[in-house]
């Protein structure tokens, strides 16, 4: 019914049935010798008709968008909903970051400025477990898949706990690199950490090919103490960090830790699964930080 009416219903068909009406009761009143009075009263109801017509689609139309409306409030109260979940979980995302950040501070007093972090960076959570790891496992090689605030920081708590170690980073971005260089200058702890220029080329691991750092950059290192896999980026190849333990697992020291960042990502969460496919005498623990990561530890 609400179809026909919004189908048949319309200001120009109402005026033409109107206009028939007044004709038809007109012709009619004259026909008939009805009088005056009896031809008005009928030619009256063709326009009351016709009102009454157009005031039920007025309704249905009304009716309609009121629909609407009511549909696009829920609508948008689910959005203001979901965006209020997501402010709250980031305030207590970044009060915990602020947290991290003040105790590494207070740990680690630094006098100058330091690089950014979260992002592209590693955040303030993961930076505070590896200095942890720093200052109670003492290690004497520490080797970083990609450069940044966490090599500084490696090399500030190594500094400040006197630690008789160094911090290799392979990085593929000279210019990314550079900048890494530049903040260890400032903090002058070269003598701890050096960046070493690594482009990505190809290795071919159980049948499939993934680009990684250039073996010239890594081949020399031994008896690695602390494996941080934070690059190459996702960005750079399928599964771009799943070469970092089939090539390097053998200059691992009998004790060492390996920690992999943004298992938030799928693509890290099977790189785990691989490894702990493939070296069984590992066993991880998953840390629930901000991009969640993996540590790794021989059973």
């Amino acid at each position: 019914m609400r179809r026909l009416i919004r189908q048949f219903v319309r200001i120009e068909t109402v005026a033409v049935l109107v206009t028939a009406w007044l004709a038809g009761a007109l012709g009619l009143g004259l026909a008939t010798g009805a009088g005056a009075v009896p031809t008005a009263a009928l030619m009256t109801l063709g326009p009351l008709l016709g009102g009454v017509l157009l005031l039920i689609r007025h309704s249905l139309e009304l009716a309609s968008r009121i629909g609407n409306l009511a549909g696009e409030a829920t609508r948008t109260l689910d959005t203001v909903r979901r965006v209020e979940g997501d402010i709250k979980k980031e305030i207590k995302q970044t009060f915990r970051q602020l947290e991290a950040l003040q105790n590494l501070s207070a740990v680690l007093p630094a006098n100058d400025v330091l690089p950014a972090s979260r992002g592209w960076a590693a955040s303030p959570d993961l930076l505070a477990v590896l200095v942890d790891l720093i200052i109670s496992a003492r290690p004497s090689l520490v080797v970083e898949c990609g450069s940044g605030a966490s090599t500084l920081w490696l090399a500030l708590a190594m500094r400040r706990f006197e630690i008789d170690g160094r911090i290799i980073a392979l990085d593929h971005d000279p210019v990314f690199g550079g900048k890494t260089r530049d903040f260890l200058a400032r903090h002058d702890v070269r003598d701890l950490a050096e960046v070493r220029d690594a482009p990505l080329e190809s290795f071919s691991l159980d049948g499939e090919t993934y680009s990684w750092y250039a073996r010239q950059a890594w081949e020399d290192l031994t008896g690695i103490d602390l494996l941080f896999v934070d690059g190459p980026p996702a960005t750079t190849g399928h599964q771009a960090r799943y070469p970092a333990l089939p090539l390097l697992s053998r200059s691992l020291s009998p004790v060492a830790t390996v920690v992999l960042d943004d298992l938030v990502v799928p693509d890290m969460q099977e790189v785990l699964r691989l490894w702990l496919d493939a070296y069984p005498d590992f066993g991880s623990e998953l840390l629930p930080l901000e991009k969640q990561a993996a540590v790794l530890r021989r059973s």
